[in-house]
């Protein structure tokens, strides 16, 4: 079991993406858990919106890092 908190991590990878100027990738991301309605929905929400920013290799290392432990986290919890 995980003790990872995926709420205080996306709004980390959310505030990490604003400072580099990608405001919209971070809005996404806190959208994602504003909108939900179950916890299952958000995460499903937040898998969906990491694998489509984990695609541009040109994010800086230490956003790729957090996005990937935090999708690879996400996964494991909806298996």
């Amino acid at each position: 079991m995980s003790t990872l908190d995926y709420y205080a991590e996306a709004r980390k990878i959310s505030a990490n993406l604003k400072s580099i100027g990608r405001e919209t990738d971070g809005r996404k991301l806190l959208d994602a858990i504003d909108a939900g309605s179950t916890g299952t929905e958000i995460l499903m929400a937040l898998r969906y919106h990491l694998t489509n920013l984990l695609k541009d290799k040109n994010l800086p290392v230490d956003i790729i890092a957090s996005a990937t432990i935090l999708s690879e986290s996400i996964n494991s919890a909806l298996s």
